[in-house]
């Protein structure tokens, strides 16, 4: 009983955390949803290069880590992760599967695409220092 004694308090104080964090970036959600709408923009259209797409996705995201620091980049990630299970749960209505069905397809995808490409090698080394 002890187990889930533990396991429960442990459950309540992640739900704690996770409030009070939510109310501390709750100032940061229009610049953070602003700043995904302008992201989405400019990636998806870019996605007949999906090369191009990884690169321009984390240039945001260092621009708003390098611009605004790490909470508006934790809002920016949490505007992001919540246009992504909405993007998710509407292609499954529009094609008439469950998410689960669309997200085992991306990452069967995903799966096949790794095995099927070698691993990239880093970009050269720019820093001269």
């Amino acid at each position: 009983m002890d187990f889930l004694d533990s396991d429960r308090e442990h459950r309540q104080e992640m739900l704690a955390e996770v409030h009070r964090e939510r109310d501390r970036l709750l100032p940061l959600r229009a610049e953070a949803t602003e700043t995904t709408i302008e992201l989405m923009r400019t990636s998806t259209g870019q996605v007949s290069e999906p090369d191009l797409v990884p690169y321009l996705n984390l240039m945001y995201l260092l621009t708003v880590k390098r611009a605004y620091g790490d909470d508006q980049l934790l809002a920016f990630a949490l505007s992001l992760a919540n246009w992504a299970v909405v993007a998710v749960d509407e292609v499954a209505k529009y094609t008439g599967r469950t998410a689960e069905q669309v997200i085992d397809q991306y990452e069967t995808e995903i799966i096949a695409a790794r095995e099927s490409t070698p691993p990239e090698e880093p970009g050269p080394d720019t820093d001269t220092t």
